[in-house]
């Protein structure tokens, strides 16, 4: 029967452990012997029932099963057409063959499937324009470093009243979405858009479809400056940047609750692929943002990113919380390097051993001096720290004690930077 799957791109793809638009992978598929003999002799052909995604290699050898136990054979290889939406689930089917025996099995991969530690693409429509990136996403190029820019004592206090909003001019041009304005207007409620609007709008809608075009919202809620805080503005032209301060805004519905949170938009010397200006936004403090929407929609109010609306996430959205950024911009989801330790010279790599591995695997290092190693996954996640003198033991569990799931893993040094790539399989 068939046990699971696993992807691994980490020499032909960008190494993020499945399939997406336009990469080559290989697929690994497990057996398990639910029989009461020996499976000898076992072969695999693989099928795709898509034809944007190709099996270019589908046959597959494996070693003899015995009763009972699970093995996994050569890699099918499968090419993914760049047209292909991201989420889209594709059947495929396995035929096995052994000595007197022969069965075929259907399951489904989902190419572009979404977590937390990947960009979210604007919609509905293909292709994306615009793409929100936290400071999780540290397996793409374009991810934000949270840098908070305190402008309370610098900025201009707006001193805007519960549900008011006010406009000013812009040093710069706001190009969103191919249109350009001068001003922008600010809502004491959370929420920014380019042009003069008077909107107040306190009740927050999932986006696209809020009542306000070209919105963009930090924190879209019914906050109430009356009640506490303040609201700053600064034009930082040192940084290319004009930034708009929530300085610890009370909650109309709790005003003992406040948050601290920030608006930054750069100018076009702050490159993007369209010459629409970057935003990020970023959260000092995680107290609320339990009833607000976070993210923005274009000015037909049709298009948009909603990271989050009420206690709803985007499912490739980080929580809100303290020390948390959000980048919006038309940069492409571009892989980074550094996040490919395979690719590494071996002056900065390590031994590990086995590997791949199924129980255990010995991280040896140069050298008797103390050291951590960090275990990391595909998407650049900490799974697990280990600390001691000479080679290392990791049982491929997380620093929880539960297992991990099999697949690609990096191990990284703190004492002299080497790093080695891992394969775990069960």
């Amino acid at each position: 029967m068939l046990s699971g799957f696993t992807v691994e791109d980490s020499v032909l793809g960008n190494g993020n452990r499945r399939f997406d638009p336009g990469e080559t992978a290989h697929l690994l598929v497990a057996l398990r012997n639910i029989g009461t003999t020996n499976a000898e002799n076992l072969n695999a052909l693989l099928r795709s029932g898509d034809a944007r995604f190709v099996v270019t290699d589908s046959t597959a050898g494996y070693p003899a099963i015995p009763p009972g136990s699970t093995g996994t054979g050569e890699p099918f290889t499968c090419a993914v057409s760049r047209s292909m939406p991201l989420e889209t689930p594709v059947p495929l089917t396995v035929i096995v063959t052994a000595d007197g025996f022969c069965d075929t099995f259907g399951f489904e991969v989902v190419v572009g499937a979404m977590n937390q530690y990947d960009p979210v693409p604007d919609g509905p429509r293909q292709p994306p324009l615009y793409w929100a990136y936290d400071d999780v996403d540290h397996l793409y190029e374009p991810h934000p470093v949270f840098d908070w820019v305190e402008i309370s004592g610098t900025g201009v206090p707006l001193r805007l009243a519960n549900d008011e909003t006010d406009f000013l001019r812009l040093p710069f041009g706001w190009k969103m979405y191919g249109q350009t304005e001068d001003y922008i207007s600010i809502c004491s409620n959370g929420w920014v858009c380019p042009g003069n609007n008077p909107a107040t709008n306190a009740e927050n809608t999932p986006l696209p479809g809020g009542p306000v075009p070209g919105m963009v919202c930090i924190n879209w809620d019914d906050l109430n400056p009356e009640a506490g805080g303040c609201i700053y503005v600064l034009d930082d032209a040192l940084h290319h940047r004009f930034i708009v301060e929530w300085d610890g805004v009370a909650y109309a519905a709790n005003p003992g609750l406040t948050d601290k949170f920030q608006f930054i938009l750069y100018d076009q010397t702050v490159q993007s692929p369209t010459g629409d200006n970057v935003i990020v936004l970023q959260y000092l403090t995680g107290n609320g943002y339990t009833g607000s929407t976070v993210g923005i929609q274009d000015f037909n109010k049709t298009v948009g990113i909603n990271c989050l609306f009420n206690s709803a996430y985007h499912r490739a959205t980080a929580p809100i919380g303290a020390d948390r950024a959000i980048k919006f911009t038309t940069a492409l989801p571009t892989a980074l390097a550094e996040s490919r330790p395979a690719d590494m010279a071996p002056a900065h790599r390590f031994s590990a051993a086995p590997n791949p591995f199924s129980g255990s695997v010995r991280l040896g290092r140069v050298g008797n001096s103390a050291c951590d190693i960090r275990i990391f996954d595909n998407s650049g996640r900490q799974v697990r720290s280990l600390s001691g003198t000479g080679s290392l033991v990791w049982d491929g569990r997380d620093d929880t004690g539960a297992e991990v799931a099999p697949g690609v893993y990096f191990a990284s040094a703190s004492n002299s930077g080497a790093q080695t790539r891992l394969v775990l399989v069960r």
